[in-house]
């Protein structure tokens, strides 16, 4: 299932990149971004104490997100799917697949090289086989650049920092909370 959540996402962005000239007036817009992800290391505490019994160290992996959103001059509001992957040697791959509501707000012209900030919040899933599956609360906050390449299409870096609620155990024995860091490219098409 994750194999092929990681495959929508990347014939998403794959999509996007071939899409069609757009007129410019058109407020509405698709985005894709792919880059790495590093979550921090995992402290794992007891649910009923919350006395620490562990950290599990983690590797960067992967992160995709495609979103769908509308400008209103200098801010903008989108929905976006995400999925991002951590590896450790003690509980396997660790799978985030997210849907969050995110704010921007532009510093310049979308005609112009624009700095921006973001901030988001919705859902997360947190999985890692045989150990954990839980659904809670994701949020993102982050800042980028926007280098439009054309009059539809701007190439888009950005940093963001994402975190969850508390997920726990399957068998309820630790609980953690998990956060981290990914860096980002990716493009932003206007629609029409």
């Amino acid at each position: 299932m994750k194999k092929h959540l990681f495959i929508f996402g990347v014939c998403i962005f794959l999509g996007m990149l071939a899409a069609p000239a757009h007129a410019v007036d058109n407020p509405y817009y698709l985005s894709g971004n792919i880059g790495a992800s590093l979550f921090s290391n995992l402290t794992l505490n007891s649910p009923t104490t919350q006395i620490q019994q562990g950290i599990v160290q983690t590797n960067a992996s992967y992160a995709v997100e495609s979103a769908v959103g509308r400008d209103f001059d200098g801010f903008r509001v989108e929905v976006e799917a995400g999925l991002q992957q951590n590896k450790t040697s003690q509980i396997g791959a660790i799978n985030v697949v997210s849907v969050l509501l995110n704010g921007y707000y532009d510093f310049n012209d979308p005609d112009e090289l624009s700095p921006y900030v973001t901030a988001g919040i919705g859902y997360a899933g947190v999985t890692a086989v045989d150990y954990v599956s839980s659904s809670v609360l994701g949020y993102q906050v982050g800042a980028g650049v926007l280098i439009p390449i054309t009059n539809i299409a701007a190439f888009d870096i950005r940093y963001r920092y994402f975190g969850t609620g508390t997920c726990n155990f399957t068998d309820n024995t630790a609980d953690f909370k998990l956060a981290g860091s990914s860096i980002l490219l990716g493009l932003k098409f206007r629609m029409r």
